[in-house]
């Protein structure tokens, strides 16, 4: 699992204070961290892919993140950029599950509901406004009951006119999703198991309420109008790949691994299951133990039996590396991107390794491997804070201080801190004046940041 980073707030409705589906995203953006992993982004690209092409999208113009939150959720935000939770794909026991989420999502894309649900909250704000204006009057002149009722009824109304706006926005979206389903040859089941399971949750207060549910409003009569049309698709009863199925469960094993205490993850994958995904969660929760010889020798079972799979040989080096064997993790990462070829994370992966090595002993010998590793990584994924760390630190290793400064600028920058701006000022003044890194290092300088967010890592 790589670096974890947070995302921006991207969508600025805070001010409506309605605690509604839009808010529940924005908290959800501002707080928990997006979760960099390749295995994961794959299997969620390989999920996706066909939908988007089905849908008339570009995939590479589509953006996927995956944020770490054990709870059911899934959202579109930033025009098309669609964020899961954890707990999605850990909790769905088929791929198909999943995949009907994700069509659901693109409902919401091809419709163009963000920028929709952006106009009906602009279109409501006036009426709520003034409500609260002529509520806080009434306070003001020593009628406290008649202005809390019109702060509130005001901000009822709003609330009601946008969730009648939603549920037809959902609804549109089940069509699209029954539609991409079905020109993809994929069941409609697995989004039907989800429906049911998150209507009965109806009943539940908003805090036992996942957020799926309170996102995407549901009522029991929605979810039997989807069914009614999802039973006649010729595809209802078509099952997911063995090899797709193999990838969900590992996938769902390396979340738990990662995510759960290694007692936790003991218990879900006890020492008795000699399956895959259960030896690939117990290599975890040693390493995350600092096992790292049990861990080692856990992930050499996997490798042996799946040589050809990259994400054993990537994890394998990634607990070498962090085990403090920098030297013994070059070749595993070496083998996860022989395997892999244009991932950048692997990429970053050996980068890390090759110039924790060279600094362990001094020595500049596999230092520019990693350098161009680290710029061929950025070329395809431009705002990956660990590659520019990583770069600044490669850099520094071989005394080139002007690259140096300028790496830690665009990662000062990404982050949102002013310390970008001081570092984009040391490298204008050591770099060639019209050097690419000179020229971003001063667009860097002009631009103006806040403070540094704590949260951010």
């Amino acid at each position: 699992m790589n670096g974890i980073k947070n995302l921006r707030v991207c969508i600025a409705f805070r001010e409506m204070a309605l605690g509604l589906a839009l808010l529940l995203c924005m908290q959800s953006l501002a707080s928990a961290g997006l979760i960099r992993d390749a295995e994961i982004e794959a299997l969620l690209q390989d999920y996706s892919d066909p939908l988007f092409v089905a849908a008339g999208l570009r995939p590479e113009n589509v953006g996927i993140g995956i944020i770490a939150d054990d709870r059911i959720n899934a959202f579109v935000t930033n025009g098309q950029n669609i964020y899961f939770h954890t707990g999605l794909i850990t909790q769905a026991d088929t791929p198909n599950m999943v995949i009907g989420v994700i069509a659901h999502e693109i409902g919401h894309i091809t419709g163009g509901h963000l920028a929709r649900s952006r106009d009906a909250m602009n279109k409501m704000k006036t009426p709520f406004m003034v409500a609260t204006i002529l509520g806080l009057g009434s306070l003001l002149a020593g009628s406290p009951d008649l202005g809390m009722a019109l702060i509130t009824g005001g901000k009822h109304v709003a609330q009601q006119g946008f969730l009648t706006h939603t549920r037809s926005q959902e609804a549109s979206a089940d069509q699209s999703a029954l539609r991409l389903l079905e020109r993809t040859g994929q069941s409609p089941k697995g989004i039907i198991n989800l429906m049911n399971e998150l209507a009965s949750q109806e009943i539940l207060s908003e805090a036992s309420q996942d957020p799926y549910m309170r996102s995407h409003p549901l009522s029991r009569d929605r979810v039997n109008a989807y069914m009614s049309v999802a039973e006649t698709s010729p595809y209802y009863d078509a099952k997911d790949s063995a090899d797709l199925q193999i990838r969900h469960d590992l996938a769902k094993a390396k979340l738990y691994g990662f995510i759960d205490h290694p007692t936790t993850t003991r218990r879900r994958y006890d020492e008795t299951d000699m399956s895959v995904p259960a030896r690939y969660a117990r290599a975890i929760a040693f390493y995350k133990e600092a096992q790292t010889d049990k861990s080692i020798a856990l992930i050499e079972t996997l490798i042996d039996e799946y040589p050809e799979n990259p994400w054993f040989h990537e994890f394998k080096g990634q607990a070498l590396f962090e085990g403090g064997r920098a030297k013994a993790a070059i070749q595993p990462y070496r083998d996860s991107l022989a395997l892999r070829p244009d991932e950048p994370l692997l990429m970053i992966g050996l980068a890390a390794a090759l110039v924790a090595e060279d600094q362990n002993n001094l020595q500049q010998k596999r230092t520019p491997e990693a350098i161009a590793l680290l710029r061929q990584a950025i070329r395809d994924d431009n705002e990956n804070l660990t590659a520019y760390m990583q770069l600044s630190k490669a850099y520094g290793q071989i005394e080139n201080i002007g690259l140096a400064e300028w790496a830690l600028a665009e990662y000062y920058a990404l982050i949102g801190s002013p310390q970008a701006t001081m570092h984009a000022q040391k490298a204008i003044k050591i770099l060639p004046p019209r050097s690419p890194e000179s020229m971003r290092s001063q667009d860097i300088s002009e631009q103006v940041f806040a403070p540094s967010n704590p949260k951010r890592r």
